[in-house]
Parts: C-alpha cells; structure tokens; sequence
C-alpha cells in the first residue's frame, strides 16, 4: 500500500445478481455506507465482476509476466495492461471488501479469474530464500459470502471449497488478517434467512461500532 492523501476502500462483487437480488452485494452496500461515515474524505473503488469481462490466464499471459519488465514487448505490456491496473489498484488501498456468493460450493469464475490476474510474483508476492512472502499491506480486509445452504458448520462445512481458497489465497498475497461474515441458509427457509441475514448485518455494524 502506498500512502494516500485519503483513504481508499477498494470493493469487489462477484454476484451475477443484480442488487435487488444479491444479498452478498446489499451487505456490502451496507459496510460501504458505514465505511464512508467512518471516512469522510474516502475514496471507493468499485468493481462489479458481472459488468466486467475478464480473461482467463493463457500462455501469453503467463509469458509476458515472466519477462522482465525491461524487456516485454509492447504485445506484452498490453496483455498484462488489465492485470497491472487492478494490482495498483491493491497497492493503493487502505481497506478491501470481497462480496461474493457461494457457487457450486467454490466461489464465481468471475472471482478466480480477478485472483488470478492479481496475484503476480514480484507484484503481490515472491520467493524468497525462507519461501513465499505475500507483499500486499492492506489494514483491513473482509469477506461477504452468501450461499443457500449453510456450510459454516460440520459436517456441511467439508463441503465449502470458498471460505478455504479466499483465506489461503489473500494471505498468500499478504493478507493473513481476513474477517469473513457469512449469510448462510438464505434459501433454507424465512425464519433461517431472516435469522442469519440479522446476523451478518450485526457483524458489519460491529465493525464499525
């Protein structure tokens, strides 16, 4: 992170939901809303991954990365131009909000392919002699999952492939502090989604109180 003359929140939703439907993105609206009275003067940058299309990585990609940056070609440089962006973007933000439902078990394509043109060695992370060494410095980092059934708990919980992959992949980027609030159950039934939907809002005011 780089400093800033002000505060910059940078928010990603990966629902294909519009958000009268999503719930995942309404809760993220609510922590943006907070985030702003508790920051005045802050910046949010927003990104709503069922507008965008992003690539999926391919050789090119992967070559142009590997080139020293000296040395990539105008062909290159525009190949990793979509990738640079959004890795600023990381660098120059002071908090970050995922907002994501559960697909299939896993998290939406639209959300791997955003990791995977982040996460860049030499940018977000690198080798060193004692391994990996995440390079991202964000003060705070959370997560928004929403899902139909509930796999917060075992044994439904060996079955959540999101929750796992997010807190392994954000701290293999330098973020080992996630603070994850789950909507859980939201197609279980009114008294499950009202339940667990008060809860998720109550976690996102807590961080604020």
């Amino acid at each position: 992170m780089t400093a800033n003359t002000h505060p910059v929140l940078l928010r990603i939703d990966a629902s294909a939901q519009s958000n009268a439907k999503s719930i995942s993105k309404q809760l993220a609206e609510r922590y943006q809303r907070h985030w702003l009275k508790t920051h005045s003067h802050g910046e949010v940058v927003h990104h709503d991954l069922a507008d965008m299309t992003l690539p999926y990585v391919d050789e090119s990609f992967i070559e142009a990365m590997y080139t020293p940056k000296d040395k990539r070609t105008g062909e290159q440089q525009q190949k990793l131009a979509l990738s640079d962006a959004l890795v600023a973007e990381l660098k120059r933000a002071d908090a970050l909000l995922i907002s994501t439902p559960m697909y299939n078990f896993a998290v939406p394509a639209s959300l791997k392919s955003y990791i995977d043109l982040i996460t860049r060695a030499g940018e977000t992370f690198r080798y060193g002699e004692k391994g990996v060494e995440g390079l991202l410095s964000i003060k705070q980092t959370v997560v928004i999952m929403a899902s139909g059934g509930d796999y917060t708990q075992e044994p439904a919980s060996a079955m959540n492939h999101a929750t796992p992959y997010l807190k392994t992949i954000l701290g293999f980027n330098g973020l080992h502090e996630v603070r994850f609030i789950d909507a859980a159950g939201m197609n279980m039934g009114d008294a499950v989604h009202a339940k667990n939907l008060q809860q998720a809002q109550q976690q996102i005011d807590a961080l604020f109180a």
